[in-house]
């Protein structure tokens, strides 16, 4: 019988615009919400089924990893549960560790809904007989952080979890994101990758003493080691809808090879910074048009950049379907869809010297040839950035560029061979450009070097990039002289624990005394900016349904903003900030007046607001505008308020968030 299914070559997408699966419309604001929808009906469905019987369902769906490689989730549950131990028993690892310059979407779901997630996990520990959930996040992450932790207490109240140990262990760094660095956190060492896989050997919390080179392997059938498995937010995300509505539904988008939905990331030099969800299969000129809004400038696409983990990408691709076969074929990867845009008059090399610099530092240091070769081609491709590189130096940049991944425990030092290896293949006129001293063709005059940087935040379409990457040094210090010691040997055995949340002193507004069961006041702000920005992107890209329900969203949200910022936020600033105060108010009330006067003109225009509309476009830059102005706001409120102020106005704001007015 033929195969009625999508192939590669005849993809079934059905609509690109407005799909909400793992990434909601809307926050869900509680679990009692998240039921109300039919959450928790998967979970119920899994306890109904032997452990094999939902691995089946998984494998059945096709579901591969949304964080790298596209590895088959089934497949790794599969191996999982078959390599059982007598004596310790499976953890689930749900990997929230997103640090990959570029990518923010697992972030963005968790906030729009952690209770899937956690569903999601529960089904996972049952497919795989484990006896514990362990949450591996960045400290930093303070908002998730106070989702999920409402969140667990909630579910762990309604009785999702039975026996099941749920627990947060948070942690730092880009390695922190690779899985055996992050087993090597909850077993309360540093993040250094170990060489065995997560399902040969998990987790063994009460043994702290034990080194990542201490390597004993697990057997297939049963052994002294405990496995672990390891999955990224959005693919447990996608498991208790697969498990509810079956492996054919799921399969409904994507292609045979790559179904489902794919939530990515488009920052960089595009009209909008954002987080949407797409059917695999979407091409990345369509993903840079829905979700980045198009060019900046009306320029064109110079490269694209696929995180930090893969080949620079040539414009020349961008009509390449986002699945793994198609990417791979065309000489790239997808990774985790974080894609970073960058213009056509942006230098390929300066690009790849930000990478490399990027990969240097975060290298651990275990592997002798990660970290000199490395750090020695973001020297090389640094000087040929500023074309200052001799003939010799091209030469030494492909003789490092095949070694820096000789014996490499990680993919880390892969990346680097990546990046520099299609700089040169895929850029050679720019790379030959700076080689003959001169600048690279069709650029007047060299660029800065890119900032290439975890995403701190996304707010209403703005990228905010982590300040602190600069500074950091070889050995993972900030700052100051580096000692010229590899992190790995820096901090050898010394034990690594984090117990409360960090906010970078640069974006900590106040001083965070409130339970993390409760969003913090000024965090509701800047999910009002959110909030709106979806609401945009959906009216601007939905089809006919999803844009009519935006539109009214739309008025709604911005509605309520402006009651709360003009009758809360602004009297305050007034009160107790003085002059300044008074002409920040101004000028943010003139461009609330203006969002207000636009949202009027597209709701009565609703029925043609489309890809094309120029009304929404001018919104959107005006409420980039606005963000602006509250941010300058936040910032001058820091400084005037003192503790009791402060307090005040959290508690108006509070307040006005549970009575739904925010």
């Amino acid at each position: 019988m033929t195969d009625p299914r999508p192939t590669h070559d005849n993809p079934v997408h059905g609509s690109i615009h407005g799909i909400h699966r793992v990434l909601d419309a809307t926050a869900t604001a509680s679990l009692a919400d998240y039921t109300s929808k039919g959450g928790g009906m998967a979970l119920e469905v899994a306890r109904g089924l032997e452990p094999e019987k939902i691995i089946e369902v998984i494998s059945a769906a096709g579901l591969r990893g949304r964080g790298g490689g596209g590895f088959p989730t089934g497949l790794k549950w599969n191996t999982v549960g078959r390599s059982w131990s007598e004596s310790t028993s499976t953890t689930v690892v749900v990997n929230a560790a997103e640090g990959e310059p570029g990518t923010f979407k697992d972030r963005a779901i968790i906030r729009r809904n952690p209770y899937r997630l956690l569903e999601g996990a529960a089904i996972a520990a049952r497919a795989v007989r484990a006896s514990a959930i362990r949450i591996g996040i960045k400290a930093s992450f303070v908002r998730e952080i106070g989702l999920l932790d409402r969140a667990i207490t909630q579910a762990t109240d309604a009785g999702w979890f039975d026996a099941l140990d749920v627990a947060m262990v948070l942690g730092a760094g880009y390695l922190f994101g690779e899985e055996t660095a992050m087993l090597e956190v909850i077993e309360g060492r540093q993040p250094f990758p170990r060489v065995t896989p997560p399902f040969r050997r998990g987790i063994d919390e009460d043994d702290p003493t034990r080194s990542a080179a201490d390597i004993n392997l697990a057997e297939i059938g049963g052994s002294s080691e405990p496995p672990a498995l390891v999955n990224n937010v959005e693919t447990l995300s996608n498991v208790p809808l697969i498990v509810a509505n079956g492996a054919e539904w799921f399969r409904s988008l994507g292609t045979q090879k790559s179904p489902g939905t794919v939530v990515v990331t488009v920052t960089g030099d595009t009209n909008r910074a954002g987080v949407a969800e797409v059917p695999m299969g979407t091409t990345l000129a369509q993903v840079i048009d829905l979700v980045g809004w198009g060019m900046a400038g009306g320029r064109g696409v110079g490269l694209v950049v696929s995180g930090t983990a893969n080949p620079l990408i040539h414009p020349s691709a961008l009509d390449t379907p986002l699945t793994y076969e198609d990417a791979s074929a065309a000489g790239f990867g997808i990774g985790s869809c974080g894609f970073i845009v960058f213009d056509d008059t942006t230098d390929p090399v300066a690009v790849a010297q930000g990478i490399s610099r990027f990969l240097a530092v975060e290298s651990c240091g275990q592997c002798e040839a990660c970290k000199l070769d490395g750090t020695e081609l973001s020297i090389l491709v640094d000087r040929l950035s500023h074309s200052k590189a001799s003939g010799d130096d091209i030469v030494e940049i492909r003789r490092r560029q095949g070694t820096v991944s000789v014996g490499a425990r990680c993919n880390l030092a892969r990346q680097q061979e990546a990046v520099v290896g299609s700089l040169l293949s895929a850029f050679e006129p720019f790379v030959a450009g700076h080689e003959l001293h001169g600048t690279a063709a069709a650029i007047p005059s060299a660029p800065p070097i890119p900032v290439i940087a975890p995403i701190e935040d996304i707010s209403a379409g703005t990228a905010f990039l982590d300040a602190t990457q600069e500074s950091k040094n070889l050995d993972w210090s900030y700052g100051g002289v580096d000692s010229e010691t590899s992190p790995a040997a820096r901090f050898g055995d010394t034990p690594f624990l984090i117990t409360e949340p960090i906010v970078h002193p640069h974006r900590q507004m106040w001083v965070r005394e409130h339970s993390l069961n409760r969003m913090h006041p000024l965090d509701q702000i800047d999910e009002a900016h959110n909030d709106i920005d979806a609401a945009l992107h959906d009216l601007r890209h939905g089809d006919e349904v999803t844009a009519n329900e935006a539109a009214a969203r739309l008025n709604h949200l911005v509605r309520v903003h402006i009651d709360v910022t003009q009758r809360i936020l602004y009297p305050t600033v007034r009160r107790d900030c003085g002059p300044d105060g008074d002409e920040l108010v101004e000028t943010a009330l003139k461009t609330e007046r203006r969002i207000g006067e636009s949202v009027e003109g597209i709701i009565a225009e609703a029925s043609e607001c489309r890809e094309s509309s120029e009304s929404v476009n001018a919104l959107g830059n005006l409420l980039r505008q606005h963000v602006t102005d509250e941010t300058a706001i936040l910032a001058l409120l820091r400084e005037r308020l003192d503790e009791q102020q402060k307090k005040v106005l959290m508690d108006a704001l509070a307040e006005a968030h549970e009575t739904s007015l925010v």
